[in-house]
C-alpha cells in the first residue's frame, strides 16, 4: 500500500484579513488522495477549488479529487477570506483505497488538520459610578477605541488624556472634595484615592434560566466569559446585597462554575425570577484576563481637580459674623477653606462649616470682615476633575471589551453639612 503520511500548513493561525494559506501533503510517490476544506459556519461552507471561494452548495468542485503524488510531496494553497468575527478551517485528507493508498496513523482512510482564524476585537476606555449619574457629566463616555486580532500578542496603548468628569449642576453644583495644602494653596486627589488596578473592570451581562429563592446556585442561559471571583452587580427586579461604602463596596462573588449545567455558585444567597438580566464585573487585570483573554496594564493613571481652586464673589458686606453671602455656589463643600481680601485665616476661621440649601450662604468657622464684591478663592473642592493615564494591551481580548474605571474612590461628592 502507498502511504499518505502527513499534512502541514504554512501558518499556525490566520489573521482576520484575507490571505493565502499554503499546505503540503507528504507521502509515497504514486499515492492517491482527495482533499476537502471546510469552515466552522453553520451550515459548513466548503472550499470550491475552481472558484477559490467557500460555498454553501456542495458540488464536485468542492473536492480536489484523486491527486497522485508525483514525488513524496504535494504543495498547493487556498484563499482564505476576510473574517472579522473569526473562523475555524479544517483540512480533510482522504486516502483512496481503490488506488492502493492508505493513511499512516490511527485512521487509515482519513487525516485532518485544523487552523484558527482570529477575529477582531475592539477595546475602549470608559468610566462608571454606583452613585447618582447626574452628578457626573462625562460619565460613561467611550474613548480611545483600538482594534486588533483576538488573542494576538500586541504592544498597543490607549491614551486617556484629560478625560473630564464634572458636576452637572442639577440644583447646586457642589462638585467634589479634595485634599489640600493651606501653605502652598494647592489641592489634589489624595494618593490613597488615586486609580489602582482593582478600580478597573469589565462587565458581562447574562440571563437567568429558571428562578431562585434565597439560593446560591444560579442557572444562566450561558456562562461565556464568566470566571470565578467575578462580582455579582445587579439582578433585574431583585436586590443584590452589598457591604462597605461607595468606592469600596463589597459585592457577592462567583465561587464556582459548572460548565455542564451553566450554573454559577454565588458567595451569598439571593432571589431571582426566570429570564432576568444579571450583570457581573471582573475587577482588576487578572480577572479581566480570565474573563476576556486580554492582558492589560493600567499605567500612570491619575485623577486631579481641573482647577487649583474655585472662585466665588461676595454678595453684600460681611461685618463681624460667620455668615458670608455669595453670588452663587459652584464646586464648594464644607471643610473647604476660603482666601481673599479681608478673610481671617487664623485657626479654622476660614473653614466652611455649612452651606445653605439655596446655595448662596456660607457659614464660616469664625467671624469674618469681608467687603461686597470681593472675589474669594476656595480651596478643597472643585466642580470637575481630569483623568489621565495609559492602558497597555499586551494581548488583545477574545471579545470586544470596554474597560471601565470605577471613579467612586476618587470622586467624593461635596456636601453642604
Amino acid at each position: 500500500m502507498k502511504k499518505i503520511k502527513s499534512i502541514a500548513l504554512s501558518k499556525s493561525f490566520l489573521k482576520n484579513t484575507s490571505s493565502i494559506l499554503s499546505y503540503k501533503i507528504q507521502g509515497d510517490t504514486g499515492a492517491v488522495f482527495s482533499l476537502q476544506v471546510k469552515d466552522s459556519s453553520s451550515p459548513n461552507k466548503f472550499y470550491n477549488f475552481e472558484t477559490n471561494t467557500f460555498t454553501n452548495t456542495f458540488t464536485s468542485e468542492n473536492t480536489l479529487s484523486n491527486v497522485v503524488l508525483s514525488s513524496n510531496l504535494y504543495e498547493s494553497s487556498i484563499l482564505i477570506p476576510d473574517g472579522s468575527s473569526g473562523n475555524e478551517y479544517r483540512f480533510l485528507v482522504f486516502a483512496e483505497p481503490i488506488f492502493n493508498t492508505e493513511i499512516v496513523g490511527e485512521n487509515s482512510f482519513f487525516l485532518k488538520k485544523d487552523i484558527t482564524q482570529k477575529g477582531e476585537s475592539v477595546v475602549r476606555f470608559s468610566t462608571s459610578s454606583d452613585q447618582t449619574a447626574s452628578n457626573f457629566v462625562g460619565l460613561g463616555t467611550n474613548v480611545g477605541s483600538i482594534t486588533g486580532n483576538s488573542g494576538k500578542t500586541a504592544n498597543s496603548i490607549i491614551t486617556v488624556s484629560d478625560y473630564s468628569i464634572a458636576d452637572s449642576g442639577d440644583g447646586t453644583a457642589l462638585g467634589y472634595k479634595f485634599s489640600f495644602s493651606t501653605r502652598t494653596k494647592t489641592q489634589k486627589v489624595a494618593a490613597d484615592k488615586q486609580p489602582i488596578d482593582s478600580d478597573f473592570f469589565t462587565s458581562q451581562s447574562k440571563t437567568t434560566s429558571g428562578s431562585g429563592s434565597s439560593a446560591t446556585a444560579m442557572v444562566l442561559t450561558n456562562i461565556d466569559n464568566l470566571a470565578v471571583g467575578m462580582s455579582l452587580i445587579s439582578i433585574t427586579s431583585s436586590t443584590v446585597t452589598t457591604s462597605g461604602s461607595l468606592g469600596v463596596l463589597t459585592f457577592p462573588t462567583i465561587t464556582a462554575i459548572n460548565t455542564d449545567t451553566n450554573t454559577v455558585t454565588l458567595s451569598s444567597a439571593h432571589s431571582w425570577a426566570d429570564n432576568k438580566a444579571v450583570v457581573f464585573r471582573a475587577y482588576g487585570s487578572d480577572l479581566i484576563r480570565k474573563s476576556t483573554g486580554g492582558v492589560f496594564s493600567f499605567n500612570n493613571f491619575t485623577v486631579e481637580p481641573s482647577t487649583q481652586f474655585g472662585t466665588v464673589v461676595v454678595n453684600g458686606t460681611t461685618a463681624g459674623n460667620t455668615t458670608v453671602v455669595v453670588d452663587a455656589l459652584s464646586g464648594i463643600s464644607i471643610d473647604s477653606r476660603i482666601f481673599g481680601a479681608g478673610v481671617d485665616t487664623t485657626d479654622d476661621n476660614n473653614k466652611i462649616e455649612n452651606l445653605s440649601s439655596d446655595g448662596l450662604t456660607l457659614t464660616m468657622g469664625g467671624n469674618q470682615e469681608i467687603k461686597d464684591n470681593v472675589p474669594l478663592k476656595v480651596l478643597g473642592s472643585s466642580t470637575s476633575t481630569l483623568i489621565n493615564g495609559e492602558i497597555l494591551i499586551s494581548t488583545f481580548p477574545s471579545i470586544s471589551t470596554d474597560i471601565f474605571y470605577d471613579i467612586d474612590r476618587s470622586h467624593i461628592l461635596a456636601t453642604t453639612a
